[in-house]
């Protein structure tokens, strides 16, 4: 080691797996960023984004101080000048037009800041507006909506036990690449998962894609996209009418029988058509999966993004309720430590449910207290009573991450205040008044408790310093805290003033886990076995019936079995679905990182070979991409990996890079698929955007005309 050099071990703080990190500084500069081999919980493992950290931290467009705009331009300025402007502005807005005239909006890279994202939340409770809108809308809604209505309990996480399962059957999810990482924490779950498989566990894969997970699978089936929920439907259909069901004894479960009567409205055969895949698969993974001893279906991102998510994700819940697959060995459990989050979980969306509030334009109900991406629009460009004046960006580039993004652009300069709290200024704040700079998650200390409430088994870590933040930054939950003073508010109602103090408070009553002994373990705090059965025994105690058929659900079933029987998708249009890609992640890290600016699937469409034979096309042509809301050029993948009707694109590339004092852009890279998605077009139940299923042509283009950039919007 060099003079001075030495290694800090913290975690990853880019999504939820939290991957243990060992990181190499000298003299306040990260010389390089391994995995902490001697983590006991996560997978001794990372990925490129961990990897390229460093380059996030160093790169030379960050924002280093709050900047002004000032003309076209901007200039550095100081926090106080950034505070006393923009808290008289707010409190001048709300004057004239009321609370609901300031809004804010929270993306992926604040959620995984606990100061930011919580003192972000309280800010707005604080001020009293009720318009709250988050990146959670865009993935996330369909489980909320489904847990919520069938649990009471909008952000249960059920976990897979992977390594106690026989039967595996998962939807629209791909843990080869995601590594579970969704809706719970599974760290190394790939390997795991093939090593049960190794073991002689059945891997059943329902996508209409060959993913990396599918090729590993002893059957897989390839549905039309959005038609998940019929071939569950049969599944279900299968289970019940040969008496293969069996349930948890010592809950009350409600809707069996309603559910059994939607099942037997329909014929295999027919929902079979629905779904394309043949009846005699559907009955033989029905069987499989009933039969095994232990299993848990698990449905992921994919149909959560599409017109029927919520259905997909209430069907598949079902299934596991049906099998009585959940709190059990081998089937999917609900973590409950440090904290006994289930409970608190339960009580505040029964508070919630008797407040629960609707947009006002549209009259969406919220979820989980937040209301839809792809709603901002409206709520910006719509005038009348709470008509959004202002809004704070925390972390966020929704114009990019969104539907509509050029539609949503325009809003945004109608604003009389725009504020934008970011690492970089991004394609959504070009027309921001302010710019206000982010940490990074290598320059600061934290406990991050809500996340590691989703682990697999009680372990919790703190995130350290590795480096100091560029000089003079303050971390954002400070800005908030200091911005609601000069508004003449205190959060928390002044009782807490730090995220340390709030990570305490949410801690008090466990001595097994305090914020000293999570800090005193260098490479993580282990501090108990695995257990089940708190779900349910959460749903004895408070007397809570599951509800294996809401209401809602099923009108909306009912309509998408009517709309299966006349709709199809018209001649020479395709339904567009999203795939991962191990180098980014929702547009945080393209443009920053070299790794991400040369991944291949930044500005490609894979096309079925048949598709791609009867449109005239072939591998490597330049085409258009383009949808009733926008279109967008590409490279063609001929593939046999994806089913036909279907096309991919690879979801969370071209967002602009700007520099704010030259007033330019300095890159951007890939095609913004999102572009083709509208706003207007959305899940009923979740208000989740169709950025799964939306209808596109393809035509060819002009030798060396595709670059990936977008065409119109």
């Amino acid at each position: 080691m060099t003079t001075g050099e030495r290694t800090v071990h913290t975690h990853c703080l880019i999504c939820e797996q939290l991957c243990g990190l060992a990181v190499s500084v000298s003299d306040d500069r990260i010389v390089a960023i391994h995995p902490d081999k001697q983590n006991p919980y996560s997978w001794r493992d990372f990925c490129v984004k961990a990897q390229r950290a460093a380059e996030v931290v160093s790169h030379p467009h960050r924002l280093r101080s709050p900047m002004r705009r000032v003309g076209g331009r901007y200039e550095p300025a100081t926090y106080e000048e950034a505070i006393g402007d923009i808290s008289g502005r707010l409190k001048a807005i709300i004057a004239q037009n009321g609370v609901d005239a300031v809004a804010g909006y929270c993306g992926n890279p604040m959620g995984f800041s606990f100061g930011a994202t919580v003192f972000h939340n309280v800010f707005l409770s604080t001020i009293g507006t009720h318009q709250k809108f988050s990146v959670q809308s865009i993935d996330s809604n369909a489980k909320h909506v489904a847990a919520g209505a069938m649990f009471g309990h909008e952000m249960l996480a059920l976990v897979p036990d992977i390594d106690e399962a026989d039967c595996i059957l998962l939807i629209g999810t791909n843990p080869a690449v995601s590594k579970f990482n969704w809706g719970g924490k599974v760290p190394n779950g790939w390997r795991r998962l093939k090593d049960r498989v190794r073991k002689g566990a059945d891997l059943i894969v329902i996508d209409p894609r060959r993913t990396e997970t599918a090729a590993s699978a002893s059957l897989h089936l390839a549905p039309h996209p959005e038609t998940d929920w019929a071939l569950l439907l049969g599944v279900i259909k299968v289970i019940l009418d040969e008496g293969l069901h069996r349930v948890a004894e010592g809950i009350d479960i409600t809707g069996l029988e309603d559910l059994r009567a939607l099942a037997d409205s329909q014929s295999l055969d027919w929902l079979a058509r629905i779904c394309d895949v043949p009846a005699g698969d559907i009955a033989d993974l029905a069987r499989r999966f009933a039969m095994a001893e232990r299993g848990f279906a698990f449905a992921g991102t994919g149909p959560a993004l599409g017109l029927y998510g919520v259905l997909t994700h209430w069907l598949t819940l079902a299934l596991n309720v049906l099998t009585d697959r959940i709190d059990r060995q081998g089937g999917r459990f609900m973590p409950s430590w440090p904290t006994d989050s289930a409970r608190q979980s339960v009580r505040a969306q029964n508070a919630h449910s008797q407040t629960a509030g609707r947009s006002r334009v549209r009259m969406v109900k919220n979820v989980v207290g937040q209301h839809s991406l792809a709603e901002l629009a409206d709520e910006i460009s719509t005038p009348g009573e709470g008509q959004i004046r202002a809004l704070i960006l925390g972390g966020g580039n929704p114009v990019c991450t969104g539907p509509d993004g050029a539609r949503l652009a325009d809003a945004l300069r109608e604003l009389e205040l725009l504020v934008c709290i970011d690492l970089f200024q991004r394609e959504s704040h070009r027309d921001a008044d302010w710019l206000i700079p982010a940490v990074h998650f290598l320059e600061r200390e934290e406990v991050h408790v809500p996340l590691h409430a989703y682990n697999d088994r009680p372990f919790i870590q703190t995130s350290r310093q590795v480096v100091p933040p560029p000089e003079g930054v303050w971390p954002e939950w400070m800005f908030y805290r200091e911005l609601a003073k000069a508004m003449g508010a205190e959060l928390f109602g002044g009782a807490i003033s730090t995220p340390d103090e709030l990570a305490a408070s949410m801690l008090a009553g466990n001595d097994a886990v305090t914020l000293p002994k999570i800090r005193e373990a260098e490479h993580g705090l282990v501090y108990g076995d695995r257990s089940m059965g708190h779900l349910l025994a959460v749903l004895r105690e408070e007397r809570i019936a599951v509800r294996l058929c809401p209401q809602e659900f099923a009108v909306q079933l009912t309509l998408a079995l009517e709309r299966a029987g006349v709709e199809g998708a018209a001649a020479g249009r395709l339904r567009m679905i999203s795939r991962r890609s191990n180098g980014m992640m929702n547009s945080a890290l393209d443009n920053v990182c070299s790794s991400a600016v040369n991944d291949a699937l930044s500005g490609m469409v894979e096309v079925n070979h048949d598709d791609a034979r009867d449109l005239g096309i072939v591998e490597g042509d330049a085409v258009s991409v383009s949808s009733d809301c926008g279109a967008v050029r590409a490279v063609v993948k001929v593939s046999s990996e994806v089913r036909s009707g279907t096309i991919v694109m690879a979801h969370g590339w071209g967002s602009a890079l700007l520099d704010p004092l030259k007033a330019q852009d300095v890159a951007e890279t890939g095609t913004n698929r999102n572009r083709l998605v509208s706003s207007q077009d959305i899940d009923p139940l979740s208000a989740v955007p169709r950025l799964n299923g939306t209808l596109v042509s393809i035509a060819r283009q002009q030798i060396g005309s595709a670059n990936g950039s977008s065409i119109a919007g």
